[in-house]
C-alpha cells in the first residue's frame, strides 16, 4: 500500500461537507433558540472551528510527510537496483578476467614454443657467420680506437691536464730564437736524409734506379704527410687541446712508418722530437707573449694610475694657489679695515673674521704639507676592501691599492658600465706602505683568489669576519670596517623584479 493511499481526497471533501451541513444545522438551530443557547452554541462553533484549523494544519503537516517518505522511499530503490546491477557487473567481470588469464597463459605458451623453434634455427643456421662477424668488428672496432684523436670541446674543457712547461725561458724573444733555431735544424736534418730514411737497394721491374727514386719519393710523402700534420697542431694548440695534439702527432708517426713498412720508410725519432720541442715551444711562446701583455697592460695602468695621481696633484695645488691668494687678500683688506676703524663692536667683528681666516690659512698649508708628502712618498695610498653581490655574489671581494688623492673615484671607475651594479665598500685604508699591507692581506687569501693564473684579478672567495681580522692584525691604526654591504641598487631591483 502506497503513502499516498492514507488520505484521499474523496475523504477530505465529505469531512468538509459534512462540517459545512452540521454549520447550517446548527445555524437553524440558532433561529429557535434563546440567548443562552446562542451563546453556547457560538461557543461550540468557534471551537469547531479551530478543530478545524488544527485538522487542515495536521493534514498538511502529514501530507508533506508522506511527500517526503515517498521521494525517500524512490532514492532507496535506485540505491538497491544500482547495489545489485554493481553486483552483477562485479561477477561478470571476474568472470572475464579468469578467462583472460587462462588466455594469457595459453598465448604465453605458444609463444614460448614459437621462440624456441626460431632461435632453433638461428643457433644452427647462423651461428657460425654471426661468429665472424663478430671477430671482424671487435677487430675494426680496436682499430679505430687506436685512431681516434679528437673528442668533444665541452669534454676537454671539462676534463683537460694541468700543462706543464717543457722550457723556462725568460722572455718570448728567446722563445722565439729557440724556435728558429729547431726549425732550422728540423731542415738540415731533411737535407741531410736524416729526417726519414728508406731502402735504397729496393728495385722496380729490376731497375735500381726506378726503385731507389720510388723509395725517395716515399721518404719525400711521409715527411709531407708528417710535417703537414705537425704544422696543423702546432698552429692550433691550446691550453685545452695539446695532449690531444700530442695523440695526434704520435698517431700519425706509428700510421706512415707503418705505411712505409715494406719499403723500410721510416721517420727517425730525432726528428720527431723535434717536432714535438716545435710543439711545446709553440704554446709556450704564445703563453709567455700573453704574459708579457698583461704585465705590459698592468704597467699602463700604474702609468695612468700615476698620471691621474699627478693631475690630482697639479689640481689640488692650484686650488690651494687661488685659496691662498683668496684669504691673503681677505686677511690684507680686513688688517686695513682694523686700521682705520674706531668703533669697539666693529673692531671686534673684525678681528674674529681675521681669526677665522688665519684658521683656513693655516689648513691650506697642513693640505699643501699632505700633497707634499704623497708626491715624495710613492708608497703612500689607499687600501681598499670592495665587494659586488649584484655582480659576483656574496662572500666574493676585491683586495686592491690606490695612490691617487680620493681614492672614491677609482672604485667608482671599477664599478662603471662593465657591471650592472657598483660596489660597496667594506674597508678604505690610508697606509704608508700601502703596497706592503695590500701584499699582506692577499697572501693571506692567496689560496682562495678566484683567477689562480693571472695575479691582476684580485678577487677573492673569503668570510668577512675574516677579512676584517686579517686587516686589524696587519695594520695597528683604527680601521672602520663595514660587514654588511648596502647594496641598494642590487636589492631595488630584485624588489621591482618580485
Amino acid at each position: 500500500m502506497a503513502f499516498t493511499d492514507i488520505f484521499n481526497a474523496s475523504d477530505i471533501k465529505k469531512e468538509n461537507e459534512r462540517l459545512k451541513a452540521e454549520n447550517e444545522n446548527l445555524k437553524k438551530i440558532l433561529t429557535y433558540i434563546g440567548a443562552p443557547e446562542i451563546i453556547n452554541v457560538k461557543k461550540r462553533l468557534k471551537e469547531l472551528k479551530i478543530e478545524e484549523e488544527q485538522y487542515l494544519q495536521n493534514r498538511e503537516r502529514v501530507s508533506q510527510e508522506v511527500k517526503n517518505l515517498t521521494t525517500e522511499f524512490e532514492e532507496k530503490k535506485k540505491q538497491i537496483g544500482l547495489v545489485n546491477e554493481q553486483i552483477s557487473l562485479k561477477d561478470y567481470s571476474e568472470r572475464l578476467s579468469r578467462q583472460i588469464d587462462e588466455k594469457t597463459i595459453e598465448l604465453e605458451e605458444k609463444r614460448k614454443q614459437i621462440r624456441s623453434v626460431d632461435e632453433l634455427i638461428l643457433l644452427e643456421g647462423h651461428s657460425e657467420k654471426l661468429s665472424r662477424e663478430i671477430h671482424d668488428l671487435t677487430t675494426e672496432l680496436e682499430e679505430k680506437k687506436k685512431q681516434i684523436i679528437s673528442v668533444n670541446d665541452q669534454l676537454l674543457l671539462e676534463c683537460f691536464a694541468l700543462y706543464q712547461p717543457h722550457f723556462s725561458l725568460q722572455n718570448s724573444a728567446e722563445y722565439k730564437n729557440r724556435l728558429d733555431l729547431i726549425r732550422e735544424t728540423q731542415k738540415r736534418m731533411i737535407k741531410s736524409g736524416q729526417a726519414a730514411t728508406g731502402n735504397i737497394s729496393w728495385t722496380v721491374n729490376g731497375s735500381v734506379s726506378e726503385g731507389s727514386k720510388m723509395v725517395k719519393d716515399m721518404v719525400k710523402l711521409a715527411l709531407r704527410a708528417f710535417n703537414n700534420e705537425c704544422d696543423y697542431c702546432v698552429d692550433n694548440t691550446k691550453f685545452n687541446n695539446i695532449e690531444t695534439h700530442e695523440k695526434r702527432m704520435n698517431t700519425s708517426f706509428d700510421a706512415l712508418n707503418k705505411l712505409g713498412r715494406v719499403m723500410q720508410v721510416t721517420i727517425s725519432p730525432e726528428y720527431k722530437k723535434l717536432k714535438f720541442d716545435e710543439l711545446y715551444l709553440a704554446f709556450e711562446y704564445q703563453k709567455k707573449l700573453q704574459e708579457e701583455k698583461e704585465e705590459q697592460r698592468r704597467k699602463r695602468d700604474e702609468l695612468r694610475e700615476q698620471q691621474k695621481l699627478e693631475q690630482e696633484i697639479k689640481s689640488a695645488r692650484e686650488k690651494i694657489a687661488k685659496e691662498r691668494m683668496h684669504y691673503s687678500q681677505a686677511i690684507e683688506e680686513i688688517n686695513k679695515k682694523i686700521g682705520t676703524t674706531s668703533n669697539e663692536g666693529d673692531l671686534t667683528d673684525l678681528k674674529e673674521k681675521l681669526i677665522e681666516l688665519q684658521g683656513r690659512f693655516g689648513e691650506l698649508e697642513k693640505e699643501e704639507q699632505v700633497i707634499d708628502y704623497r708626491e715624495k712618498n710613492a708608497k703612500a695610498g689607499y687600501v681598499y676592501i670592495i665587494s659586488n653581490i649584484g655582480s659576483f655574489g656574496e662572500n666574493i671581494f676585491k683586495i686592491g691599492m690606490t695612490r691617487r688623492l680620493e681614492p672614491l673615484d677609482r672604485i667608482y671607475e671599477l664599478g662603471d658600465a662593465s657591471v650592472p651594479f657598483p660596489f660597496d665598500i667594506h674597508a678604505l685604508i690610508f697606509s704608508d706602505n700601502a703596497p706592503e699591507l695590500e701584499a699582506k692581506i692577499q697572501q693571506h687569501f692567496h689560496p682562495k683568489r678566484l683567477n689562480k693564473i693571472n695575479s691582476r684579478k684580485e678577487f677573492f672567495r673569503a668570510d668577512v669576519k675574516e677579512l676584517e681580522k686579517t686587516v686589524k692584525e696587519n695594520y695597528n691604526k683604527v680601521v672602520d670596517f663595514i660587514s654588511l654591504p648596502l647594496a641598494e641598487q642590487y636589492r631595488e631591483s630584485l624588489l621591482i623584479q618580485d
